[in-house]
């Protein structure tokens, strides 16, 4: 696959308007009293995305809900339901103008200048030392260093390591939406060579780490619908993950490795943290129902800048 994404859902301006719908239902086998959640579900607003429109809709309704913003940036929502019940639905509906920004010479810098040890600033070092080092669900390991480096060899540009990083994962390990679950370590996925783009990340976050350089776990969404002639991208179905590089001077630099491709119009950007247990869509506690896995089913299309503006 090009490194370079096709034109098909950007304007003229080359922007893209996308659409996205994540539902989730938790089913309980007996009746719940009470439930007390966070939910990472709104989508970033910053400089390469706009987020134009956001709704999160809780059945039942809750009894306290809030807007807060997390250590990393991110915007979460809590809500409590006090009131008994034996299904809880959580629906989030957004719309979001993608303004990817292109690759500056930054990028291009060898990848060495660019570690977190070679932050001349100390705030920035303050604000990126959580990035930069073994997470809750990111080890350190050495076969992960050395396929790393792999890619990133001497004096390479960033931009080109990471490309090549990302798409040697994508060709060495199988995604297998049924191999893996939320708790697989690191290790596990390593023995299994297959996973979901959870895994994939993981790897890639642990690898970009461990070599120096200041790397984030990003939970979102990819297209759920292909160019013509095109299959389904992997997780385009579910909420999606991916890792990013920060660079100074230009930003987040974001890849992904399940889909060997550069993040830009066709990616919807959620959250960033260490790893998954920093960002996950929900998290919470229920009393009285016990263990259930939710049922999750994600849309996302791009829309016309008619549709839009006549907000269709």
């Amino acid at each position: 696959m090009p490194s370079q994404l096709p034109d098909s859902s950007a304007d003229s301006s080359g922007r893209s308007h996308l659409r996205v719908r994540h539902d989730t239902t938790y089913s309980y086998p007996v009746t719940a009293s009470l439930a007390y959640n966070l939910a990472w579900l709104a989508p970033l607003n910053n400089d390469s995305q706009e987020l134009l429109q956001h709704q999160i809709t809780v059945n039942p309704k809750p009894q306290i809900e809030r807007m807060q913003t997390d250590s990393f940036g991110n915007s979460v929502r809590y809500f409590e339901v006090h009131s008994p019940h034996s299904q809880l639905q959580v629906s989030s509906e957004a719309t979001v103008t993608r303004r990817p920004r292109p690759r500056n010479r930054h990028c291009q810098l060898p990848w060495e200048s660019l570690r977190f040890d070679a932050l001349a600033d100390t705030r920035l070092q303050v604000q990126f030392c959580a990035f930069a080092y073994p997470s809750p669900m990111v080890s350190f390991a050495d076969e992960i260093r050395d396929y790393t480096l792999v890619s990133f060899t001497k004096q390479r540009p960033m931009a080109e390591a990471l490309l090549s990083f990302a798409n040697r994962i994508y060709a060495d390990y199988d995604y297998d939406p049924f191999a893996t679950k939320v708790e697989t370590t690191l290790q596990e996925f390593c023995q299994l060579r297959k996973g979901v783009c959870q895994d994939f990340s993981h790897f890639a976050v642990s690898g970009l780490r461990s070599i120096g350089l200041v790397a984030a776990y990003v939970s979102g969404y990819v297209m759920t619908y292909p160019p013509e002639g095109q299959e389904k991208r992997p997780g385009s179905d579910a909420s999606h993950a991916w890792v990013a590089v920060w660079v100074p001077d230009y930003g987040w630099l974001h890849v992904d490795p399940t889909n060997k491709m550069w993040v830009e119009d066709e990616h919807l950007i959620v959250a960033l943290g260490r790893d998954y247990s920093d960002v996950p869509p929900l998290k919470g506690v229920c009393y009285g129902a016990g263990q259930q896995q939710p049922e999750v089913a994600v849309t996302m299309k791009t829309i016309s800048s008619e549709e839009l503006s006549h907000g269709h």
